[in-house]
């Protein structure tokens, strides 16, 4: 199986001048653990596509993903300009060889289950119940206010920013643009839906950090990151 990781974002919102990829998470990183999940679970080829700071997301690979004798690669793809989501994963594809690639956002942390996904063989996009980031008040039978904080969503789906992609649609992708509004909400490629139960979590800002790192963890994240 082959990757794609999208991680060219700059990562304003965390307050660092560091690429979004190199958020630290405990004594790891945002990329490490996409990585270390990926190739646990049979993905055999990685290619990064990167923009901002992407010496330095190198530089890191480097350091901590040695390469030598262990059975899987590590491809960088570097954008000149800023090509968006969309023009960044056209110019990834270049490097992929097999005829469906599986594509993640860098910041959306989840325990997909890769191979149910992968081996559907379509265009899929994954998808799992939002968590509303504020908490929830409504009205009780006692006429009194109820307060849940931070529930999970059960009757929305929302993207979770994975997805299943055929390699031969990399013709249907602009050089420059969004793949969510300029390709997904364009219909230029049509997806279905690959629904998603377990933990996701999106990390956008050193909040999300926090919370992540106080979070009830899926074993697999909980063990790497002890």
């Amino acid at each position: 199986m082959e990757a794609i990781i999208l991680a060219g974002g700059k990562g304003s919102r965390m307050e660092s001048e560091y690429p979004k990829a190199l958020t630290p998470i405990k004594n790891k990183t945002i990329l490490d653990l996409q990585l270390y999940y990926l190739f646990l679970h049979g993905v055999k080829r990685v290619v990064l596509a990167l923009g901002y700071g992407s010496s330095d997301i190198i530089n890191h690979v480097y350091r901590e993903w040695n390469m030598q004798n262990r059975g899987y690669e590590i491809i960088y793809s570097v954008e000149n300009n800023q090509a968006g989501t969309a023009g960044a994963l056209k110019l990834a594809l270049e490097h992929c060889k097999e005829p469906y690639v599986l594509v993640s956002n860098c910041d959306d942390i989840a325990d997909i289950d890769i191979a149910s996904l992968y081996s559907r063989k379509r265009n899929t996009i994954c998808v799992a119940h939002p968590r509303l980031p504020f908490g929830l008040v409504r009205q009780g039978d006692n006429g009194y206010a109820e307060f849940v904080e931070k529930p999970r969503i059960n009757n929305i789906w929302v993207s979770c920013g994975w997805y299943l992609i055929a390699k031969h649609e990399q013709r249907y992708l602009p050089d420059q643009g969004s793949l969510e509004e300029d390709v997904f909400q364009a219909r230029r490629v049509r997806l279905t839906i690959f629904e998603h139960y377990g933990f996701w979590m999106p990390i956008n800002t050193r909040k999300d950090v926090e919370e992540f790192e106080k979070s009830e963890l899926p074993k697999i994240f909980k063990d790497y990151l002890s």
